[in-house]
């Protein structure tokens, strides 16, 4: 019974950090870098709102197109190599044009969501609300 109750304490917590995370990002005028389409379709699924740009072209034409856009930039690389890779180019790019680049939305949703891979972020989100509902029943 503790377990249950611990657990759900817990994924309240998370519930609520999430509501509080997307409220911050859809109200910033924040541009989202994500790595690629299936990337900025799950955004789009759990809600985002704000530009989405994908890392079509080099780190550096995406911060340059960027920089017309926004002072700052949520970059949404994956947690693999690759994407650990990305991530630290795109941030330097970003700052060679002036732009923040901000890595806290990152780090909070695979904190939230044990993300990997952004692409899975809607079907993580889906899972994590039924598992919510489940307890509360």
């Amino acid at each position: 019974m503790k377990t249950e109750s611990r657990e759900h304490s817990l994924l309240k917590k998370k519930d609520k950090m999430f509501r509080r995370l997307l409220d911050e990002l859809n109200e910033s005028r924040a541009v989202v870098i994500v790595e690629g389409k299936k990337d900025a379709a799950a955004l789009r699924c759990i809600g985002v709102s704000n530009q989405i740009f994908t890392l079509s072209k080099s780190p550096d034409a995406v911060a340059e197109r960027v920089s017309k856009h926004a002072d700052e930039a949520v970059v949404l690389t994956d947690f693999d190599r690759k994407g650990e890779e990305l991530f630290l180019r795109v941030v330097s790019a970003l700052e060679s044009y002036g732009v923040k680049p901000n890595v806290d939305v990152r780090r909070r949703l695979r904190y939230i969501f044990g993300v990997r891979f952004f692409e899975e972020l809607d079907r993580k989100v889906n899972e994590f609300k039924e598992k919510l509902e489940e307890i509360e029943r």
